[in-house]
């Protein structure tokens, strides 16, 4: 186990953190746990050796982590895709990103009012009707010592929530979280730009506490600014207010259609649809399907978005959400 030597008049949230990292067992945890310890220390001359001490044993534990990136053994800073889409929520401390994860997802995350509480990413399914989403929480944008990894974890993502409070200059937090996501060269849409398009990553703006005094005020000023660019939605996690508006925005920002199967003579498979990118066509059907389908498809069927049920396509017809599709093969 490792010490150090502490000055005097840390905050408390430092000594919840030590807790932590002296608990974690695994790298990736004491990874975590460190960096969330560094971004608890105050900057001044008093703490300088111990930030010095704390970022060489940080950059001690990351060597060790790329030796195991590369030796196989894993990658503590990117995030396995599961679900129909995977959403990356993005806030400032205590904007309520991890009550949101917890009423949307079956993850337990820490929930706390001090500013650091999610120290490594976190992950849980949202159910949507038939499918589910993979929703991440993430340590709060601003800490120069996730910042790094977290970024990388937005580019990766296919939609990005941003958490705003609306008890404390919601507009203003919007607009910095937007500067800092394009510094990051991470293309989400801007004020003053014309939303074109797949140019941008999609966006929804998850403004959270609505159940406050002038929350209502504050949330149209949001609307008034954003809604063109992107789906802006006044959610309260402790009324549970607005979170079926945000699981909905989730799949209909998320550019994805489901899309399920029927074979000549029986009833279709409603139960486990196949999740497609929006724009995709009965020939990229069959290929997820199975490769075969390629070279022996004739024609398909649709029920959904023809003009009449059952309808014969070709190979190039454009799907949509809900379609049903039967093949039929040489």
């Amino acid at each position: 186990m490792v010490y150090f030597i502490m000055p005097a008049n840390l905050p408390p949230e430092y000594h919840k953190a030590e807790e932590r990292f002296k608990q974690a067992k695994t790298l990736q945890e004491k990874v975590f746990a460190l960096e969330d310890l560094i971004a608890t220390v105050p900057k001044h001359k008093g703490t300088d050796k111990l930030r010095a001490d704390l970022r060489k044993r940080l950059s001690q534990l990351r060597e060790e982590a790329v030796r195991k990136k590369k030796s196989g053994k894993g990658d503590l800073y990117t995030v396995e895709k599961q679900g129909a889409a995977q959403v990356a929520l993005v806030g400032f401390p205590n904007a309520g990103k991890s009550s949101i994860l917890a009423v949307l997802t079956n993850a337990r995350p820490v929930i706390a009012d001090y500013p650091v509480s999610t120290v490594i990413p976190l992950s849980g399914m949202m159910p949507y009707e038939d499918i589910s989403f993979q929703m991440i929480d993430l340590p709060p944008i601003g800490n120069e010592s996730t910042d790094g990894w977290v970024s990388g974890i937005l580019r990766n993502a296919d939609v990005l929530m941003l958490v705003v409070d609306l008890s404390e200059d919601p507009d203003i937090q919007a607009e910095l979280l937007i500067e800092q996501l394009t510094n990051w060269k991470i293309p989400v849409p801007k004020k003053g730009e014309r939303k074109e398009g797949n140019v941008y990553k999609p966006v929804i703006l998850a403004a959270n506490k609505s159940d406050l005094p002038d929350a209502a005020e504050r949330l149209n000023i949001l609307k008034q600014e954003y809604e063109s660019l992107f789906p802006v939605i006044g959610i309260s996690t402790t009324r549970k207010q607005g979170i079926e508006e945000l699981r909905r925005a989730v799949f209909e920002n998320s550019r994805i259609i489901r899309v399920y199967s029927k074979e000549p003579g029986k009833e279709p498979d409603m139960e486990t649809p196949f999740v497609m990118p929006e724009g995709s066509t009965v020939l990229d059907l069959a290929e997820a399907i199975h490769k075969d389908f390629i070279n022996n498809l004739k024609f398909a069927c649709i029920w959904g978005s023809t003009k009449y049920a059952g309808q014969r396509v070709q190979r190039d017809y454009m799907l949509r959400d809900r379609d049903i599709v039967e093949y039929r093969v040489r």
